[in-house]
């Protein structure tokens, strides 16, 4: 027989199991709190954006209707304009016409890497798509402006800024996004559909063609879309090589503005004092509607095609859809079904199969093509930059000082900036970003407040980088008071890469089997001792690749630290409250200035940022590998 004492051990009041209790139930809530952080990051983004715009509007030299309908973008001058509407083409041109381009060339590549190529030409093909996505905008916007654009100036008779160039070196930075997506949602595709085409005698060309890519054609959708997100949010390429004149035309050769360059104008202080830069909240709060309800649809397909499951059972042959967005909204096709869909159509007979086997192959050498193309401008890319900057590499460049003189000018306190810049956006933004994730993954229950965390943090991964810098500017410049500092750098750059931490360390976390917290509480752990000592440290490596890629995107960024670095800082900040330059930021101002040594030099920036990139990257890898090879499950 137990005692008072022992029975009131075993029944809850043991001192440790409270004190453990107390702990955990304080952790839990720091993790809520981490979590909870993306809703004040949302409203931060929409005071800063909604504030602008009402002191904007309120002026009486503005109207909403004229802000809408107007023709006319003229904000310098005694009698300013602000009609959107050139701004607004302008933007639609660049992306449209990237998006034209970027379609077929992503598709096409996807469909190759799917359905013909060989694990040896994947294992390279890949990494050079993941390279793509790796290149910083900055670079882009460089090679758009010095290389491309002269040559469209040489044959085409195009302006010195012309959206031309924009587009074609755009298209090739959303490739990456097209060719993933689609990728992804042409692998989810059952594998019996693929064998019951060829059962009924279609080449693998009429497979991929009729069967793969209609049942893959929402998630080829949601790539689309999500690549026409980023065109339209991007800065820095058309800020660079599209130009710096309003005005409605369809006409590539000329030169044009987009929404995102005109506020990045404002951000560079090309634009003086006064309406005219009051006028970029306006802008940026209809760019973030844009690009939100862009998101928004292509995240509810991409977050569905990432967690649907196809199964086939031998009595009903069935297709399960399921809704990631925690739905879980199913769609069921019978097998008469899915041939009426696919519409599978019988090969006329007067097509005989040597034909067809033409036909087939001429198809697949051109989805190859698509996938070399991306690969010959990687290597243009490569040897343009290098070939132009490669000479101006030596220990001066690396130890001198920014200066006016070219020949003494050096990036050594811009490489410290950047250091410093991320090294604190890290410190800021991983604990944060890990314990959300924890918490989503591992304590949140399915109800209607953790579905609102998890959308926002999906919105949050595609606000346009340009807007937060707006974001940063408003509230740690001016509300907090923090100034053009590293502390307002790195704290705007953390809120840009929290999402990307986040969503990583998720999938980390989920990649672990269920047999380890189940063994860790059958043996009396507690939810949270289970977590701590058997679920994270096996999530680390994927946490790390995760926290790396953002890292990486961090120190290539240049549109959210326009607003915040100090162009004339010369030296290494001495502490976070001091200016700082970073080498994307200096990259764009060398690129713009007239003189072709500057250019030499942010060519000569362009490889050691790239160096670094390509360093972190290959770690992630490495880790990513080595995590895989050391799984024991």
């Amino acid at each position: 027989m137990l005692g008072k004492t022992n029975r009131a051990y075993f029944n809850g009041n043991n001192p440790f199991h409270k004190k453990v209790d107390l702990k955990e139930a304080v952790i839990v809530k720091l993790i809520f709190i981490a979590a909870s952080l993306a809703i004040l990051v949302s409203l931060a983004i929409l005071y800063t954006l909604v504030n602008g715009s009402i002191e904007f509007f309120l002026s009486p030299k503005v109207s909403i209707l004229q802000f809408f309908t107007g023709t006319q973008w003229t904000p310098n001058g005694t009698d300013p304009s602000f009609g959107i509407l050139p701004l607004l083409s302008g933007t639609v041109l660049i992306a449209g016409g990237s998006i034209l381009i970027a379609t077929p060339l992503g598709v096409g590549a996807a469909v190759y890497l799917t359905q013909f190529a060989n694990k040896k030409i994947s294992s390279i093909a890949k990494p050079i798509i993941e390279l793509l996505a790796g290149i910083p905008s900055i670079v882009y916007g460089f090679f758009a402006l010095i290389v491309i654009s002269p040559i469209l100036r040489e044959y085409f008779g195009a302006s010195y800024f012309n959206a031309a160039s924009a587009i074609i070196v755009m298209s090739i930075m959303i490739l990456p996004i097209i060719v993933s997506v689609s990728d992804d949602s042409m692998r989810a595709v059952p594998r019996e559909l693929k064998e019951g085409s060829l059962a009924v005698g279609a080449t693998k060309w009429e497979t991929a063609i009729k069967v793969v890519m209609p049942a893959a054609s929402s998630g080829i959708i949601a790539s689309i879309l999500l690549g026409l997100a980023r065109a339209l949010g991007e800065t820095m390429v058309v800020a660079l090589a599209a130009g710096n004149v309003a005005k409605l035309t369809l006409n590539p050769l000329n030169q044009v503005q987009t929404m995102t360059a005109y506020i990045a104008q404002v951000a560079t202080g090309d634009i003086p004092p006064g309406l005219a830069v009051s006028a970029a909240f306006a802008i940026g709060l209809v760019l973030f509607a844009i690009t939100y309800v862009i998101n928004y649809i292509a995240g509810l397909v991409v977050l569905r095609i990432q967690n649907a499951g196809g199964t086939a059972s031998n009595k009903k042959k069935k297709i399960n859809l399921v809704n990631p967005l925690g739905n879980k909204s199913n769609t069921k096709l019978t097998s008469s079904q899915i041939n009426n869909n696919l519409e599978i159509k019988k090969i006329e007979s007067e097509n005989t199969l040597g034909f067809r086997h033409k036909i087939g192959k001429i198809g697949i050498v051109s989805v190859g093509s698509c996938l070399a193309f991306a690969i010959v401008f990687l290597g243009f890319l490569m040897f343009s930059i290098l070939e132009q900057g490669l000479s101006g590499i030596n220990i001066n460049f690396l130890t001198s000082y920014p200066s006016s003189n070219p020949a003494i000018a050096g990036i050594y306190p811009v490489i410290l900036g950047s250091i410093y810049l991320v090294g604190l956006a890290m410190i800021f933004s991983l604990p944060v970003s890990v314990g959300a994730a924890v918490y989503l993954t591992e304590f949140a229950k399915d109800n209607a407040y953790t579905r609102i965390l998890r959308r926002l943090i999906q919105n949050l991964a595609g606000v346009p980088s340009i807007v937060f810098g707006l974001v940063g500017l408003t509230v740690f410049v001016r509300i907090f008071g923090f100034g053009t500092s590293v502390l307002s750098g790195s704290l705007t750059l953390s809120l840009m890469i929290m999402p990307i931490i986040i969503v990583t360390t998720e999938e980390a976390l989920k990649g672990i089997p269920k047999s380890f917290r189940d063994a860790a509480r059958g043996l009396g752990a507690t939810k949270w001792q289970t977590v701590r000592h058997h679920v994270i440290p096996y999530a680390l490596p994927g946490t790390l690749t995760g926290s790396i890629l953002a890292l990486s995107r961090a120190i290539g960024e240049t549109a959210p630290i326009l607003f915040i670095a100090s162009v004339f800082a010369k030296t290494a900040p001495g502490s976070i409250f001091d200016g700082f330059l970073a080498l994307p930021v200096t990259i764009f101002f060398w690129t713009r200035h007239p003189k072709l040594q500057f250019q030499n030099l942010a060519a000569s920036t362009i490889i050691i940022l790239l160096i670094i990139l390509f360093a972190m990257n290959l770690l992630a890898m490495i880790i990513r590998q080595r995590s895989q090879a050391n799984r024991d499950w």
